[in-house]
Order: C-alpha cells, then structure tokens, then sequence
C-alpha cells in the first residue's frame, strides 16, 4: 500500500511536486515524519515555501514550520532550514480503501486497519468487503460468513450447514424455490464482492 501526496502551497501556484510514501509496516508516527521529509526534499520553486522548516544533517528528522537549533530527536547541532510548504493533499493511492482517504489526507482510521490486517486470519479483500458494506473494524471478522457465488448458492449452504434440508435426500431439496429462499435470507446478511456478512 502507498499515499502520494502533493504540498498544498505548491499545487496551488500550478505545479506538483509529488512525493510517495509506502504504508507497510509503518505506524502513524512514522508516517507523519515521511510526510515532513517529502514537503522538505521537495523542490520548490523560487520564493515559494509558506514556512521555514528544519531538518537535522545527523539523523534526518524533519520538522515543519520551525527553526530548531537542536535537533529534537538526537541533540545534533547540525540542522539544515529551508521554506517548504505545511499542508498537503492526496495525489492518489494504492492498495489503501477508498474510504480511508480523504481529499487532504488518510482517515484516522486507516492505522487501525492496518493494524486489523497484520492482526486477521482473513485477507485483505475481505476486509476491506466488510468496510465497503458498511461494517465497523472491529465486527468484520465476527460478521464474516464467507465467499459464495450467488445468495442462492450462499442459501443453500446455510441450509445444509445449519442442518435445515439435507442435499443428499434429493426430495424437498430439489423442488425448493431457492430464489426466494436466498431473498428471504438476505434480510438479514449483506454481500459485497461475493464476501458475506450477517447483519446480526
């Protein structure tokens, strides 16, 4: 998964300085500091820059809109300063839900969800089929029923799973309305990309 981002200063004076970042394994800590090291390696035009920013020559930690004169993560003395842009907006995305991003930014929630799936035995597409319909983080892995072609072959499943009808007696199984047996059912799941989910 990755987020590029456009600084906003720069974006809006007609040029785009994209930069990109790979979500994988990082925390939200480490994504606020790769965003601060992207608007200040950012080449930007003469003049342009809202604010002047620091990054140490030492550790390269980077801080926006102020001029330390010892780097707040190592001590060092050695600090570059430069103008560079404090706001940003998305460019686009890879990997990530739509839901989780936002005209400006990735949703809160997106570490948390990263978090779900390192921490899941279901794959990502699952997850982000629980989302889709509508589910919270949390009820995904709870609510999940499973990957089925149709609500008919989903219907007849639950009913053979659940020890209504017996597949192998032939009669009644072979004469029931499974159309409207799937539609009766579905009141209380839901479907996104062939993932069922209770909604109960």
């Amino acid at each position: 998964m990755n987020i590029t981002l456009y600084p906003l200063g720069a974006y809006t004076s007609g040029y785009c300085l994209p930069f990109t970042i790979e979500l994988d394994g990082i925390d939200q800590e480490e994504y606020g500091q790769a965003i601060n090291k992207g608007l200040f390696e950012a080449h930007y035009k003469k003049g342009d820059g809202n604010v002047l920013s620091s990054r140490c020559l030492e550790c390269d930690h980077v801080v926006i809109g102020s001029v330390e004169k010892v780097c707040p993560e190592c001590g060092c003395l050695y600090i570059e300063v430069k103008a560079t842009d404090e706001e940003w907006i998305v460019c686009d995305t890879e990997g990530v839900p739509a839901a989780l991003v936002g005209e400006y930014d990735l949703s809160s929630d997106f570490f948390a969800y990263s978090d779900c799936l390192e921490n899941t035995r279901l794959d990502a597409e699952v997850i982000n089929a629980g989302l889709a319909a509508g589910f919270d983080l949390l009820c995904i892995e709870e609510m999940y029923r499973g990957e089925y072609d149709s609500d008919i072959a989903f219907a007849e499943q639950w009913a053979e799973d659940t020890g209504s009808i017996n597949e192998s007696l032939g009669w009644p199984y072979d004469c029931i309305d499974w159309d409207r047996a799937a539609r009766d059912l579905m009141h209380n799941y839901t479907e996104h990309n062939h993932h069922y989910f209770s909604l109960r």
